[in-house]
């Protein structure tokens, strides 16, 4: 065993010693009754001593100091409370040794004790998370797209889908023969989906609830793209890292997509899509939020593609 831990020994002998000691002369049990009052003070000092320097073993012991103070103000709290109480209440209720307490230092004690009492509850008041509340904010929401055709282009992988678009882009028009291999090409259907929304914006309203705690948001939006006659709707997610910065997730549900081809009024040239999500964030500027919206599955050079500059205004 090292020199350390006979240390601990002792001192654990010592202060269970001092203690039996002190309370047995206190309470007046047995041989312990014997012992001189005078004796009885010294022990408890002693035993107030070891007490205290056992605290501050423990709290040396311990690797974050900033914490063993922390931990320290509160034992020293708690010890002063509950000694003021014991006391305090005992004379009050005049019970056992304590009923020879004065009346004027049971005055003192209970004064002192409702002091402590008031102290206790405005720390651990001010301590507790504030009264928070459900809000909602009402958003006005924009997508200002730019013109993205090259880039959108240059990430087709199939070199037959990137000829078609090219005629098409080129010519304007729609193969007819079911012979034509570009005929109901969906790669062309998008391409003229995009051109529908390059230069166009699209505009939306956005309803947000947030909590002012958890910062986290959620809500509904209504959008209409660049020239579609019906709205789309989408729920959206997201937090507040700070006064000047949201990240929100946009997600749609499933969709159905239909070929451009001349006189197809029939679903059967139609295919479902699966729902899609995106995620812009947003920087304040003034009285608006900007950012930046990149395609969700394109990208060239490792970075997804920028189709729009997005805005969100306050209503």
């Amino acid at each position: 065993m090292d020199t350390f831990g006979i240390y601990h020994i002792i001192f654990i002998i010592i202060f269970v010693s001092t203690a039996i000691l002190a309370f047995g002369s206190l309470l007046k049990i047995g041989i312990f009754s014997q012992i001189e009052d005078k004796y009885t003070k010294v022990l408890f000092v002693s035993l107030l001593v070891g007490l205290a320097g056992a605290v501050f073993i423990f709290l040396a012991t311990m690797s974050n100091i900033m914490n063993n103070l922390y931990v320290l103000y509160h034992l020293v709290f708690i010890s002063i409370f509950i000694g003021t109480a014991v006391v305090a209440l005992g004379a009050m209720l005049k019970v056992g040794i304590f009923n020879q307490v004065e009346d004027k230092y049971t005055k003192l004690l209970s004064g002192a004790l409702l002091v402590e009492l008031v102290g206790a509850v405005v720390q651990s008041y001010m301590a507790m998370p504030g009264i928070s509340y459900n809000q909602a904010e009402e958003w006005g929401f924009e997508l200002q797209y730019v013109n993205y055709l090259d880039d959108w282009k240059q990430t087709l992988e199939n070199p037959l889908d990137r000829k078609c678009v090219d005629e098409y882009a080129t010519t304007h028009q729609l193969p007819m023969k079911e012979s034509d291999k570009c005929f109901n090409n969906m790669s062309v259907g998008s391409y003229i989906a995009q051109t529908d929304a390059v230069g166009g914006t699209g505009r939306g309203l956005m309803f947000l609830s947030f909590n002012d705690k958890n910062l986290r948001l959620n809500g509904i939006m209504s959008y209409k793209f660049p020239k579609d006659i019906v709205d789309s709707s989408f729920s959206v997610s997201g937090k507040k890292n700070n006064n000047k910065e949201r990240v929100l997730l946009f997600s749609q549900k499933k969709r159905l997509y239909c070929s451009p081809q001349i006189d197809s009024i029939s679903l059967n040239n139609c295919i479902e899509r699966k729902g899609y999500e995106f995620e812009i964030t947003f920087y304040k500027e003034k009285m608006d939020f900007i950012g930046v919206l990149r395609h969700p599955n394109l990208a060239l050079n490792g970075e997804n593609i920028v189709i729009a500059n997005a805005i969100m205004y306050p209503r």
